[in-house]
């Protein structure tokens, strides 16, 4: 399945990972879990999706919805990492580690139904 890390098209499925490797070199291979977990996702489902990484400096920077940066928080509070996390069209489908493959899988198939759904409705 084609995995596309250009700019992102507003009708395509969008799949975000906020590595933590850019503050903590140690995250890399959980970072690279991540890669591949939606990698594995978006070739189970059969999605045509962008994917894209963005750093956790990034996503505290406004990258994210501060509704997400608040529940990481808390996370991190109560003594869990929440990266690498991952988005499908801006809501967490997945977050920390391991990182969860079923979680993204749920999280692309409803989007991908309504796209269909609504083309459907278009073509008619």
């Amino acid at each position: 399945m084609p995995i596309n890390f250009l700019r992102k098209d507003p009708k395509m499925l969008t799949v975000t990972i906020i590595t933590g490797s850019c503050c903590i070199p140690g995250m890399a291979p959980f970072d690279e879990q991540a890669r591949q977990a939606v990698a594995q996702a978006i070739a189970d489902t059969g999605v045509v999706a962008q994917v894209k990484e963005i750093s956790a400096s990034s996503a505290m920077y406004g990258a994210v919805p501060r509704s997400l940066i608040a529940q990481w928080f808390q996370s991190a509070n109560s003594g869990q990492m929440p990266l690498p996390a991952v988005l499908v069209n801006g809501n967490a489908a997945s977050t920390g580690i391991p990182v969860n493959i079923e979680s993204i899988k749920t999280a692309l198939l409803p989007i991908v139904e309504a796209q269909i759904i609504k083309e459907k409705k278009e073509n008619e």
